[in-house]
């Protein structure tokens, strides 16, 4: 990002002048971050000065925090500019933002648009947010099997100057707008121009589409397996509606990544460097007092075997091993089958393998680690019942870790609950108690 060529361009613009080099958005939004923190007056002031197409585009590129600040602050006529000023997928995502920070600027600025933009915005609504619908966008290049590649080259012209994102592909559709092919642009310029499309169609291979109505776990995985860079959309019976590109999937990617990062280490997963003080507090408090309380379930149960404790002190200086290990054993079982779960690649029908596979590397590590922590016991504590109880439990912990963390995520998705928030918080607090009991309890019947 260069600092000084993007000052240079914004001040221009904020004087009146036309910009000098063209600079990108997404450098544009960074620059202005840093603006923000200075000055916040300056920030708003180059934003405003943007041309209307380059302030919508660099909006979106700026943290959600920001566009939040931005939504409660420009009125209803300058947010309408840059709603006009988007692609419908973006458009109806910051209308849906618009709605959710303030109801009745949303009624305002939906007035303001343009018919045929209310309408299109009232068409992406109808999907939910795990709908392919959801994340396509309406503008794409088509042609009809009858039109020649004259004809698609032209209407791209059109297109481009009327503001559309990057194409790659054309979507060839029949008389009756089912989508019969997807033809990539660096495909099509090989081709003599004054060609039809259906004399041509049979050369490229078998293309693929989604339904509107498929989730987005469909979405990924064929653009992931295929290597696309945009996706036809398409409705029940088969008629070309929209498109899906690349960026958007890599956004959902990204964005489904850290919600499973920050929701297995109990963080909110929309939390960003910029949310306020408070916003943070609350959030990351509210998951704290969910754990004081598992800590305290532990406690509990420790709180059992006092007596035992009192008598044998090389138990509470062994308890944290047990804890550690097993802990560490469930978290990497429960990642792999999180990750899984979110990429699509592990379904209910499919279970039995992961089961088996986990179970295995459970029951191995369970004796390895069993028989070194055995060892280190009898050599730290020159005892051979201390050593035999904490590796009887340590055997015990890793098969619960194993049991628990491919388990418990598949039945929190059974029964509706998001697997990536709620199983690092069932299965560590299980994974903890059962370390404990077992271990002090071996300890209890073999010693004293």
């Amino acid at each position: 990002m260069n600092v000084k060529a993007i000052d240079l361009y914004l001040n221009r613009l904020k004087n009146g002048l036309n910009g000098s080099k063209k600079v990108e958005d997404a450098d544009i939004a960074d620059y202005l971050e840093e603006v923000k923190q200075k000055d916040e007056d300056k920030f708003f002031e180059y934003l405003i000065s943007l041309p209307a197409k380059v302030r919508a585009e660099t909006f979106i590129e700026l943290p959600t925090s920001f566009q939040i600040e931005l939504i409660l602050k420009f009125d209803a006529d300058g947010l309408a500019v840059i709603v006009e000023n988007l692609d419908s997928d973006d458009a109806t995502d910051l209308m849906i933002a618009i709605a959710k920070a303030d109801k009745q600027k949303e009624e305002a600025v939906f007035s303001l648009l343009k018919d045929e933009i209310q309408e299109t915005i009232e068409k992406l609504l109808v999907y939910s947010d795990e709908e392919a619908g959801s994340i396509m966008q309406t503008e794409l290049l088509k042609a009809c099997i009858d039109e020649s590649i004259n004809d698609a080259i032209d209407r791209l012209i059109e297109l481009k100057k009327a503001g559309i994102g990057s194409v790659q592909s054309l979507f060839v559709v029949d008389n009756h707008g089912k989508l019969l092919k997807t033809i990539a642009l660096d495909d099509l310029i090989i081709e003599k121009k004054k060609i039809k499309f259906s004399d041509i169609i049979d050369k490229f291979p078998v293309s693929h589409a989604v339904s509107a109505h498929d989730d987005i776990d469909t979405v990924l995985n064929t653009i992931e397996k295929y290597d696309l860079t945009s996706l036809g959309v398409v409705d029940r019976m088969g008629h070309l509606i929209g498109r899906i590109t690349h960026d958007d999937v890599v956004d959902i990617m990204e964005e489904r990544a850290t919600k499973q990062i920050y929701s297995l280490n109990k963080l909110d997963g929309k939390e960003e460097i910029q949310e306020s003080f408070s916003q943070t507090s609350k959030t990351r408090a509210i998951w704290l007092s969910i754990n004081l309380v598992n800590a305290i379930l532990a406690s509990l149960v420790i709180g059992i075997f006092e007596e035992a404790l009192d008598a044998i002190v090389a138990l509470a200086v062994l308890m944290p091993i047990v804890a550690n290990m097993a802990g560490t054993a469930s978290v990497q079982t429960m990642t792999v089958v999180v990750r899984q779960m979110a990429l699509g690649e592990l379904t209910f029908s499919d279970v039995k393998p992961l089961f088996k596979k986990e179970m295995n590397v459970a029951l191995l590590n369970g004796v390895l680690f069993a028989a070194l922590s055995s060892i280190v016991s009898w050599v730290w504590f020159d005892s051979t019942l201390i050593a035999l109880a904490i590796g009887f439990s340590m055997f015990i912990s890793f098969l619960s870790a194993g049991l628990l963390g491919a388990s418990v995520p598949l039945l929190l998705k059974k029964i509706k609950l998001d697997p990536a928030v709620a199983s690092s918080v069932v299965v560590i607090t299980l994974v903890d108690i059962i370390g404990f009991f077992s271990f002090l309890w071996f300890a209890e019947m073999i010693i004293l």
